[in-house]
C-alpha cells in the first residue's frame, strides 16, 4: 500500500512540475527551488495551502489559496507567486505577493502602482521577510519590514 501511495505522490509531483514549467521559465525558478519555497509558504502562513493555476488577471503568477489547517471549509485566495505587478492597477488589499529573493522584490518595488504586501521567502537562505511596499514616486514611497519581529503572514492577511 505505501509503495503505491509513494508512486502516486511522485506522479502527482511530476505532473505539477510539468504543469509549472512555463512559470518556472518566466520566474527564473527551477523544480529544486520550488519545493523548499512551497514548504516555506506553508510554514510562514501557518495554514493549509493549495496552489492554483497561473492567473493572467494576477500577473501570470500561480494563485495561492489558504484555510485554517484543521478547517473543513473551502480555501480562499490569499496570495500569488512572482506576479507581474504591472498587470493590475490596484491589487486587492489582502492579497500577499510571494517571491523567492531580493531580485523579485526589487521588480515588485519598481513596478508597484498600489500598496502591496510582499513576503520574501528565500529557500536558498531559509529566511522570511514580510514587507509593505507603497507605489514608487509618491510622497509615501517606502519599504516597511513587518515580518520577523512584526505580524506573521497569517496576521497580515487579516489587516
Amino acid at each position: 500500500m505505501s509503495e503505491e501511495r509513494a508512486r502516486e505522490r511522485k506522479q502527482a509531483r511530476e505532473a505539477e512540475l510539468q504543469h509549472l514549467a512555463g512559470f518556472f521559465e518566466y520566474a527564473g525558478l527551477d523544480a529544486l527551488t520550488w519545493e523548499p519555497f512551497t514548504q516555506m509558504v506553508r510554514s510562514a502562513s501557518g495554514k493549509a495551502i493549495q496552489y492554483g493555476n497561473q492567473s493572467p488577471a494576477h500577473g501570470n503568477g500561480p494563485l495561492v489559496y489558504s484555510r485554517a489547517r484543521w478547517a473543513h471549509g473551502g480555501f480562499t485566495l490569499a496570495g500569488v507567486v512572482c506576479p507581474d505587478p504591472k498587470a493590475r492597477a490596484r491589487w486587492p488589499k489582502d492579497l500577499t505577493i510571494l517571491v523567492p529573493n531580493q531580485t523579485w522584490l526589487s521588480r515588485i518595488q519598481t513596478a508597484a502602482r498600489s500598496p502591496l504586501k510582499v513576503a520574501v521567502l528565500n529557500p536558498a537562505t531559509g529566511t522570511s521577510t514580510f514587507i509593505r511596499v507603497t507605489p514608487h514616486g509618491t510622497a509615501s514611497s517606502q519599504v516597511e519590514p513587518v515580518g520577523l519581529t512584526g505580524p506573521t503572514w497569517r496576521e497580515q492577511a487579516r489587516g
